[in-house]
């Protein structure tokens, strides 16, 4: 456990060697009031001692300081003050006030009015002098309770600094979050972004070459057909990752990653015709224009939900029904078998990510013989 010896700054133990010194040359050159005159000359030496001994422990222990202080204070009151041990003093105050418990300012305080009042009374009493009283009071306040006034100054801006500091600490620790936050969540939209374009792509690929793999019967001109539809995917697909790497690269932060509309469906739904995919496609209710990401949402869910069916179905039915309040998305199609299990992909993750960061469900799951995604997306209250 440390002790107050431990905690000595080397600061004010200099301070205080300097301090005695200086008061000891100027009690040797006889400069102090001799109350008692009888007082040996060596005794007048202990006073400043005990003041300058309190400066030692100051911040190490500002209660044996102030203790120390009084000391030696109240012993040169008795026998001569002299100025080195009224100026030291102040300080042992100072410190108590300015490094000691809180707790203990009040009464401090108190303590140092009151021995004030007591000192101008007995100053009243023993002077007629009206001026030298009040100057006996002003010497008395200036001892006692500046410093004490001067402590809780500098404590007080001390703590306001220390809490602008914490303040500016945690303003920076919340910063580092947010941009952690931000690259997180970019992360993510990017992986999102990337996935829904290319597996869309890659996938019509993987489903032509595997067809064109089983069938060695094709005739000539089945086999264009099949590798031209094969070159239009790849074509489109690295045309679509380009587009998004040149947003990501962008200077503009406000251009949006990816922005589909619900009229580029039919395209979607015609480019899987092409590939082989038996897709209905229905519309219901008054179309009209909606809010950018509410109709990218919707592309998206259909996107997604036709990529797994050319992996893990066939003839597929989309259908669109604009409500008054919502939006909802229906994709539908026959599986190969009836028990399937929910798809755990991050295709299904990212689609029901995006309907949900604008309110809406994203249901997908068996539904008798056939396989159903539907997603319901809030459109009441909002602006195209």
């Amino acid at each position: 456990m440390p002790t107050p010896f431990s905690r000595i700054r080397r600061g004010d133990l200099i301070a205080a060697v300097l301090l005695y010194a200086a008061g000891a040359v100027l009690i040797g050159l006889g400069s102090f009031e001799p109350y008692w005159s009888e007082a040996p000359l060596a005794l007048r030496f202990a006073p400043p001692a005990l003041v300058c001994l309190g400066v030692v422990f100051r911040r190490a222990s500002p209660a044996l300081c102030l203790s120390l202080g009084v000391a030696g204070f109240g012993t040169e009151l008795a026998i001569g003050l002299t100025l080195v041990t009224a100026c030291v003093f102040t300080d042992n105050i100072y410190a108590f006030a300015r490094y000691g418990p809180r707790k203990a300012l009040r009464p401090m305080t108190v303590t140092a009015v009151a021995a004030v009042l007591v000192f101008t009374v007995w100053a009243f009493l023993e002077i007629d002098d009206a001026g030298a009283v009040l100057s006996t009071a002003a010497i008395g306040a200036i001892i006692l309770i500046s410093p004490i006034g001067t402590a809780v100054i500098v404590r007080q801006a001390h703590d306001r600094a220390r809490l602008e500091a914490e303040r500016a600490e945690q303003q920076a620790r919340l910063a580092e979050a947010r941009r952690h936050e931000a690259v997180l969540r970019e992360r993510t939209t990017m992986a999102r972004e990337l996935h829904d374009t290319v597996a869309n792509y890659l996938s019509a690929i993987a489903l032509q070459s595997t067809g064109l793999q089983a069938r060695a019967d094709l005739d000539e001109e089945t086999l264009k057909r099949s590798v031209d539809a094969i070159r239009q995917s790849s074509v489109e697909g690295l045309a679509e990752l380009r587009r998004i790497i040149g947003l990501l690269r962008s200077v503009d932060a406000d251009e949006e990653l990816a922005a589909y509309r619900l009229d580029q469906v039919p395209d979607l739904v015609e480019r899987m015709r092409r590939v082989g995919l038996k897709v209905d496609f229905a519309v219901a209710g008054p179309e009209r224009e909606l809010p950018g990401q509410v109709e990218t949402a919707a592309f998206r869910v259909v996107q997604e939900a036709l990529t797994n069916v050319l992996k893990h179905g066939s003839d597929a039915s989309v259908r669109i029904d604009y409500g008054s309040e919502r939006l909802t998305v229906t994709v539908e199609n026959a599986v190969a078998a009836p028990a399937v299990s929910v798809p755990g992909g991050a295709g299904l993750v990212g689609m029901t990510e995006r309907v949900r960061l604008l309110g809406g469900t994203v249901k997908a799951g068996p539904s008798g013989a056939a396989w159903s995604v539907r997603a319901e997306i809030p459109t009441e209250g909002t602006e195209a």
